[in-house]
């Protein structure tokens, strides 16, 4: 499994070895902290209002994953009493060998994220699903209208599609960017954490 932290291909992924650092994949707020981590630094109150959690936990598992040599001091400032220290992942991708988790992080963020669609559901309205007619079996929309209430922020699109070795690559790439492109940096300025999947595989007995 690779997990990637930055659009593009990574440069030179790290090998995750050792008990000591898979065990610092198995926990899924670790995985987030790392994953926080990657496209820029931050300090422990960062990561408690971009990650909602709180900041003796948070503290826990940076420690976790600093004695795992997963995170790293980016810099101190200096301020009265304890500086505030800056964290940042020693790498933009990590490889981890397959097997070696109880259970993966896309698997655990994929679980998240239907718990999140679900809770959205559970605050009333109705469903609009719109089914787009294709050559094959098109895309399907579904986004939950409330008609007397502020609109839904949860929204699913499928599709499917048929691409060219090539086409993969690029649209791979493309939705990488896309996701960095309009990420705000962390909260500030209006800006909510949300938790967005991006995801293709091919489908059927089709050639790889």
């Amino acid at each position: 499994m690779l997990l990637q932290m930055q659009s593009g291909e990574p440069s030179s992924p790290l090998k995750i070895a050792g008990p000591v650092q898979l065990a610092a994949f198995d926990n899924r707020l670790r995985c987030r902290v790392l994953l926080a981590c990657g496209p820029r630094e931050r300090s422990l109150s960062d990561l408690a209002r971009l990650l909602d959690a709180p900041l003796p936990k948070l503290h826990y598992h940076v420690r976790r994953l600093l004695g795992a040599g997963l995170l790293a001091i980016a810099r101190s400032q200096a301020r009265p009493g304890r500086p505030i220290r800056h964290y940042r992942a020693v790498a933009e991708s990590f490889l981890v060998p397959h097997g070696g988790q109880a259970v993966l992080p896309g698997d655990a963020l994929a679980g998240e994220l239907r718990g999140l669609l679900e809770d959205e559901r559970g605050r009333g309205g109705e469903m609009a699903v719109l089914y787009e007619a294709g050559p094959e079996e098109g895309s399907l929309r579904m986004r939950l209208i409330r008609p007397e209430s502020p609109p839904s922020r949860a929204f699913e699109l499928w599709r499917v599609l048929h691409l060219t070795p090539a086409q993969r690559q690029a649209l791979a790439k493309d939705l990488a960017e896309m996701l960095t492109r309009y990420d705000a940096g962390g909260p500030g300025n209006g800006a909510e954490p949300y938790l967005a999947h991006a995801a293709m595989a091919p489908r059927g007995g089709g050639a790889r």
